[in-house]
């Protein structure tokens, strides 16, 4: 399958390829896992999906093993990968104490699939036979390059290229041991939108209001907040997200997330779900 993002990147996920339109010379293979990770973000666009869901279909159905780290981790290869390519708007955005999305404000469209004309049927199958023989051990390494072509003179830039990634990220694994950054939340991470108040808490959601779909949003968080007694505490807020076909009593899903915060951080968060067709408004 090939997505296009943004109008401007095209995807390949049958070999993990990404390149800016129109110059496929510049394409950078990903990584298996990021390959992984980027199919499960672009295969459930515009949702919400949670911590846990990534770690299952990304390492843990694959026989890796994985933490919350490693997530943030790829995540952050992700988004720099995208910037290189020159999209400069956030694609994944974070929801706190949930998971990530990938952005809806991203235009991502599956076209036909874009096998390049310079390459025949048989280097085709030798790129993907190269790509399965890439080993755990290399998994787990994170190496961040993965070899387009097996010629010696690749081989050697490749392994000097891994050489300097492995001694910058020990570099870096020493100055979070040495400096412990801060692990909570900011709430300017996320941009959220206010929608109402719910009593004298204030609800937010991770995209742009729509005036069409804005009071089926209010009333589907009443009919929720109600049916499980979820109260509104001092200094609360919500972060709230319905999926549309779940608007219109189709299969979808709901969260919310009541937080308290203090500081313009967040101090706890407790997270509600819904999935299925739920919803009678």
């Amino acid at each position: 399958m090939v997505y296009l993002i943004d109008k401007r990147i095209k995807y390949r996920t049958e070999d993990g390829s990404i390149w800016p339109l129109g110059d496929e010379e510049s394409t950078v293979i990903l990584t298996l896992t990021m390959n992984r990770l980027l199919a499960c973000l672009l295969n459930r666009h515009g949702q919400v999906l949670t911590r846990n869901e990534l770690l299952d279909d990304v390492w843990d159905a694959h026989g890796l093993r994985s933490s919350n780290h490693t997530l943030n981790k790829y995540i952050s290869e992700l988004r720099k990968c995208f910037s290189r390519l020159g999209i400069s708007a956030e694609c994944i955005t974070t929801v706190p104490r949930v998971g990530f999305m990938f952005s809806r404000n991203i235009d991502v469209q599956i076209i036909d699939n874009d096998i390049p004309e310079s390459l025949s049927q048989s280097e085709t199958v030798l790129q993907q036979e190269n790509t399965l023989q890439i080993s755990k051990q290399a998994e787990e390494s994170r190496s961040d390059l993965v070899e387009k072509k097996q010629t010696p003179y690749q081989r050697f830039r490749y392994t000097i290229l891994s050489l300097i990634i492995v001694i910058m990220s020990i570099i870096m694994l020493t100055e979070k041991y040495w400096y412990p950054e801060n692990r909570t939340a900011d709430i300017k991470d996320t941009p959220r939108y206010f929608l109402f108040n719910y009593e004298t808490c204030p609800v937010y959601t991770i995209q742009k209001n729509s005036i069409s779909l804005t009071e089926k949003k209010k009333r589907l968080f009443l009919e929720l907040v109600r049916r499980e007694n979820i109260s509104c505490l001092t200094g609360a807020s919500f972060t709230y997200h319905a999926s549309e076909s779940y608007l219109y009593g189709k299969e979808g899903r709901v969260f919310i997330s009541r937080c308290t915060s203090k500081d313009r951080n967040y101090i706890s968060c407790l997270n509600y779900y819904w999935s299925g067709h739920e919803s009678n408004i």
